[in-house]
């Protein structure tokens, strides 16, 4: 009981780490708010006029500038939820605790590794995988267009909140989508 409470506290926090990260990327690094303004700062007015649209990858040697998050931005994102996860356990009695903040760990250095490799490309084995290369270009099409494409990790909360926008996607093609639609419409038997 207590293993499989153990992972499936890990999926569902793993799963809930996406919404986190849209929720936290939406209305904190995309909004001034005091007192996160230091969040919104060096987000949308540093690391966004740095790399933006097609000048997207870091153009410096070493450790580019401003493409991670701030050293205290990953223990404070756990850390905030430690109380939350500390009552759900004792007021279900369920052993969640350690799953939970496994899952958020696991997602939260993906998105750190997949960020820096997004801006700063190394080479690194997980370029080449064609996942990789979408997250890349999702992200890419977040830089030129700020609102859409919240996710750097795993775009789940941009599919379920209507933020998804793709480069070959329905919205960002109408020539492409008047042509299925013609198509379609000539597929489709009358109605009696």
């Amino acid at each position: 009981m207590e293993l499989g409470a153990q992972l499936l506290s890990f999926l569902v926090f793993f799963t809930y780490a996406s919404f986190f990260e849209w929720f936290v990327h939406r209305h904190i690094m995309h909004v001034r708010r005091f007192p996160l303004h230091d969040a919104f700062r060096g987000h949308t007015l540093v690391h966004h006029q740095i790399y933006h649209g097609e000048n997207f990858l870091a153009k410096t040697k070493g450790r580019p500038p401003h493409v991670m998050l701030r050293w205290y931005a990953f223990p404070g994102m756990l850390l905030f939820h430690v109380p939350i996860l500390a009552f759900l356990q004792w007021i279900t009695g369920w052993p969640i605790f350690w799953g939970a903040i496994a899952g958020a760990t696991v997602y939260f250095v993906g998105y750190e590794y997949t960020h820096y490799l997004m801006h700063v490309p190394r080479g690194h084995f997980v370029e080449r995988f064609r996942w990789f290369r979408f997250l890349r270009e999702h992200h890419r099409l977040h830089h030129k267009y700020m609102l859409r494409n919240l996710n750097v990790f795993i775009p789940l909360a941009d599919v379920c909140l209507g933020t998804l926008v793709t480069a070959e996607g329905w919205r960002s093609k109408p020539a492409k989508r008047a042509r299925f639609l013609a198509r379609r419409r000539k597929n489709v038997p009358p109605s009696s």
